[in-house]
């Protein structure tokens, strides 16, 4: 159970408080608009009638003063509004002439302000809205009506806004908790799974079920979040077990080459080759470090600062004519094409250094009589460089593993090379916000580079 303190913390608790306290505050304001728009109209009409009526008395006091007397008769026995209509004529002498009244009442004042008093009228009091006028023969003439029904209307009304008020209250504290159960059932999956997570079983998500509402949202987020980290921590565990079999096998190398050495009767013989060797396996060592500093570096975005609008057939040229030797020492065909003048913006060297990646993998892979091209084109807004071999390609099964740092599909590592290659080509294509594809061609490899075009001036 939750403690007081944990209860007044809780945002579940805080978002059902204020749906309870906005269902409340909605129904007052709709309350209070009912009640002046039912018994705050109803004195406007009373009030309205009441001057209507005084008006036309006086026009009729101006043509004859028996005729006020006659108008108010007929008024007082038409049987209409009989008994909720006040009507009170005194003469000058403050003698009566007509009316439904016991007396002028003492706070009427002969103005033409309406006022609220109670007045005796058929034998007992009643409050009524009264309107008086005094007339220049001294005679005053009181106008009115009893209010009784209007109050017991507008107590109803406050009766039946009380009740809605009460039910009001009670649908507002039952929608609030079952809006808090609601959200604290879709929250516990998400901590309970949460929770799972923290405690080492990666491998738990949040259940999703049918639903799409916007916690189904959060748990698709969140799940994918969790796949995401999944992979990065197997690729960590796989880039630590890679790192350490290149670095223990040529260090256990050196060390039993240099142990052989010291140990063998000719020592001072075979000392010079064994520290040559030691020198050859820490150099190859130490290509693998800069190997992974280039990847962090690509990673981290400091060399898009020397970008600059880079011509393509200058580069691929360079590089084709730079392999053109390495080529024909294995039998292999090497072309470069470039079509029109595709121009991206781009770090000539870091470019440089893709190249040369996709065509040492295609020479040393491609295998003897193949032929590679190297081609680029403009196509649209984007520029693709593709290096294309008709060696044997890549297995399906590890395509998509290919840029992984010190994934190689020779997995007994017998072949020389550390996995590096391709992953410093995704960084650095990433680094140019291009994209890099690699597809089986039956035979040969298609290696696409996807960069955006732009014109040969620097923005």
């Amino acid at each position: 159970m939750m403690s007081t303190a944990s209860f007044r913390h809780s945002v579940v608790f805080r978002m059902a408080a204020g749906y309870g306290l906005l269902l409340l505050l909605s129904v007052a304001a709709i309350s209070a608009v009912f009640y002046v728009a039912t018994a705050g109209l109803l004195r406007r009409n009373i009030d309205e009638q009441l001057r209507s009526t005084s008006r036309h008395l006086l026009q009729v006091k101006q043509q004859d003063a028996d005729a006020l007397v006659r108008e108010i008769h007929g008024l007082l026995t038409d049987n209409q509004d009989s008994d909720t209509e006040i009507y009170l004529l005194l003469d000058g002498s403050g003698h009566k002439l007509i009316g439904n009244l016991t007396a002028w009442p003492s706070a009427a004042i002969a103005t033409n302000g309406l006022r609220q008093l109670d007045v005796e009228r058929l034998g007992r009091y009643s409050a009524s809205r009264l309107l008086a006028h005094r007339f220049a023969d001294g005679s005053v003439l009181l106008v009115g009506r009893d209010m009784r029904d209007v109050f017991e209307l507008e107590h109803m009304i406050l009766v039946a806004l009380s009740l809605g008020g009460v039910l009001a209250v009670l649908l507002a504290g039952g929608g609030a908790m079952l809006f808090r159960s609601q959200l604290q059932r879709q929250l516990k999956v998400i901590h309970r799974t949460t929770t799972e997570i923290a405690a080492g079983r990666l491998d738990r998500r949040v259940a999703m079920g049918r639903s799409r509402d916007e916690f189904a949202v959060v748990a698709h987020d969140i799940n994918d979040m969790l796949d995401e980290i999944e992979r990065l921590m197997d690729t960590s565990r796989n880039v630590s077990n890679a790192i350490a079999h290149d670095l223990r096998t040529p260090l256990g190398r050196v060390r039993g080459a240099l142990e052989q050495a010291l140990r063998s009767p000719q020592r001072n013989e075979r000392l010079p080759d064994g520290a040559q060797y030691a020198i050859d396996e820490i150099d190859s060592l130490i290509t693998v470090l800069d190997k992974l500093l280039q990847i962090a570096e690509a990673e981290s975005g400091v060399r898009r600062g020397s970008f600059e609008p880079l011509v393509l057939r200058n580069l691929v040229e360079d590089m084709v004519e730079l392999y053109q030797p390495a080529a024909e020492s294995v039998a292999i065909s090497l072309d470069g094409i470039v079509d029109g003048e595709p121009s991206v913006l781009a770090d000539r060297h870091l470019l440089a250094g893709v190249l040369a990646n996709l065509l040492d993998n295609a020479l040393k892979y491609a295998g003897k009589d193949a032929s590679i091209t190297v081609h680029a084109a403009r196509h649209g807004e984007q520029v693709q460089i593709s290096v294309q071999d008709t060696g044997p390609g890549i297995p399906e099964s590890a395509l998509a593993r290919a840029t992984e740092r010190f994934f190689r599909v020779d997995t007994s590592r017998h072949q020389r090379g550390n996995g590096l290659g391709l992953s410093i080509v995704a960084a650095v294509v990433a680094l140019h916000r291009g994209q890099l594809t690699l597809t089986n061609t039956s035979p040969g490899l298609n290696v696409t580079i996807t960069l955006p075009a732009t014109p040969l001036s620097k923005p």
